[in-house]
């Protein structure tokens, strides 16, 4: 990737991000309803680490090395917060109704680097910023039937996932993307097994396969991201999140026979149009 321009090479690994990410949670909504969401999150972290063991081994006890420990494990918790409000929003609601609601993560970054990284919010930026979560409420109708507790779950997901990239964005400058992963993959993993151990079930033989293959898409996915924002700043790759409608839309209607309504069709254009206007005046300021 040698002369290739950096905010070239984050909006590929976003890109592939995209891909990942979408092909595990479609993979997560095929297993059994018995699978616990402990399990899921527990099993794709622990299949995550065995995929990434061989960088383990080879960075040893330095790879751990950093500046920051406490923020480092303040992210991670973040992070295994976000994958399982992430996992149990996908489970119980359509693809493409999950999807629109997790593009609203940009929205809750926008905030959050307001409040940590003291970054200016202007007033249109704070208009994009409603409209984005207009477009929420235009998707679930409150007005018209009771909001399912999923969809509360997964803009929780979107405000853990937003302390996150800006613990990895600020992780980022002195860390390197090995010692981020290592830190991820080892401590969500010990967390998510001691809790796991309450609601084990051992997953049958087709679950147990799914169960890996979302534990590599699913470290493959945060590698994406995480290289990503080593090379561009998220307001320039919050864009390229929208690419993951073009897979939930065909995917949600082929596999899952969910047909998007006029309401969530609305409802997304309104997401994907704050969330780009807001990405436009972030590049322009």
């Amino acid at each position: 990737m040698a002369g290739l321009p950096p905010k070239l090479i984050g909006a590929g690994f976003m890109l592939l991000w995209a891909i990942s990410i979408s092909t595990a949670m479609t993979l997560a909504k095929h297993l059994s309803p018995d699978v616990h969401n402990l399990v899921v999150m527990f099993m794709r972290f622990f299949f995550g680490l065995l995929f990434f063991s061989p960088f383990v081994v080879r960075a040893g006890i330095k790879g751990f090395h950093t500046s920051r420990p406490l923020l480092q494990m303040i992210r991670v918790v973040c992070s295994c917060a976000a994958v399982g409000c992430t996992y149990y929003a996908y489970r119980h609601l359509p693809l493409a109704l999950a999807t629109s609601i997790g593009m609203t993560g940009p929205l809750f970054t926008t905030l959050l680097a307001m409040l940590i990284l003291k970054d200016k919010v202007s007033f249109s930026k704070w208009a994009c910023i409603f409209v984005g979560y207009l477009g929420v409420l235009v998707m679930v109708r409150p007005h018209e039937l009771e909001v399912n507790l999923a969809v509360w779950i997964e803009l929780l997901a979107n405000l853990f996932a937003a302390f996150s990239i800006i613990g990895v964005k600020v992780l980022s400058r002195t860390d390197s993307v090995l010692t981020i992963m290592l830190y991820t993959n080892t401590v969500t993993t010990l967390l998510t097994g001691l809790l796991v151990y309450w609601v084990w079930l051992t997953p049958s033989l087709h679950d147990f396969l799914l169960l890996i293959a979302i534990g590599g898409f699913g470290v493959f996915s945060q590698f994406s991201a995480t290289s990503a924002l080593k090379y561009a700043d998220p307001s320039y790759l919050a864009p390229f999140e929208y690419t993951r409608m073009c897979f939930a839309i065909p995917v949600g209607y082929f596999l899952f026979a969910e047909l998007p309504t006029l309401w969530m069709l609305a409802g997304t254009l309104m997401i994907i149009g704050a969330t780009y206007a807001l990405t436009r005046l972030e590049l322009n300021s």
